[in-house]
């Protein structure tokens, strides 16, 4: 008899199998929204991936080289001079010296070899100890030939023989091109050694010569290196 009824104009049959749907449909909706839940919180539990960074690649700048340019100042000449040193002046040139060195007796110093050299100066060490005079003097002569290179080839070989050339170099004194000899020999039955600077002077020729014993010649050096810085020309 209950299998003939209706409900909601279903048979019994018929709204059995209706709720069975509805509740694998359920069952199936429950199951999917589980899973959807897991993912979307395990979307935001998950930890953030660190984003690789790529580091600029390093460009090396290289300075540029700088090369300063020096002016060079030239020296004012009373800093030449040093303390307590005499001047010694003639109408051509000036030259500063120890207070010991006093004008020489005629013949007493000899200019550098040559009929055309002119003596200027000559100086004597009133200490010398030798008996030889400690000298300074101070000659020049006209330029004879193109360059002073070839001028002092010609003169130096015509030096005699007896005369020992120990230094032959170009130098800088004061900003000022000039050739530096030294020549060693006996006068005397003594050891002598002579220091010479050698100036051009347009077409002139200049002689600033130092002269010792030995002994005594290497105790003034360091008065001669001096005194030739305080040379000039025209006084």
């Amino acid at each position: 008899m209950s299998r003939g009824r209706k409900y909601l104009g279903l048979t019994v049959q018929q709204l059995g199998i209706l709720v069975g749907l509805a509740a694998f449909a359920c069952l199936i909706f429950a199951v999917t929204g589980g899973l959807a839940l897991r993912r979307g919180l395990g979307f935001f539990s998950r930890s953030p991936q660190p984003t690789k960074v790529v580091p600029p690649t390093a460009t090396i700048v290289v300075p540029p080289t700088i090369t300063p340019t020096i002016t060079l100042t030239p020296v004012p000449y009373e800093q030449l001079i040093p303390d307590g040193w005499t001047q010694h002046k003639t109408q051509l040139m000036e030259l500063w010296m120890p207070p010991e060195y006093k004008d020489a007796a005629p013949g007493v110093v000899s200019p550098v070899a040559g009929e055309s050299v002119f003596l200027d100066l000559a100086l004597v060490s009133s200490l010398s100890k030798s008996g030889y005079p400690v000298s300074v003097s101070v000659s020049y002569e006209p330029l004879t030939a193109s360059t002073l290179d070839e001028f002092l080839r010609v003169k130096l070989s015509n030096i005699p023989p007896e005369a020992n050339m120990v230094e032959n170099q170009k130098v800088s004194i004061n900003q000022k091109d000039a050739v530096r000899l030294m020549f060693e020999g006996k006068r005397e039955y003594l050891d002598v050694n002579d220091l010479l600077f050698v100036f051009q002077d347009g077409g002139t020729v200049w002689y600033v010569k130092y002269s010792a014993e030995i002994k005594e010649f290497y105790e003034q050096l360091p008065n001669f290196e001096e005194s030739v810085k305080t040379f000039r020309i025209g006084g």
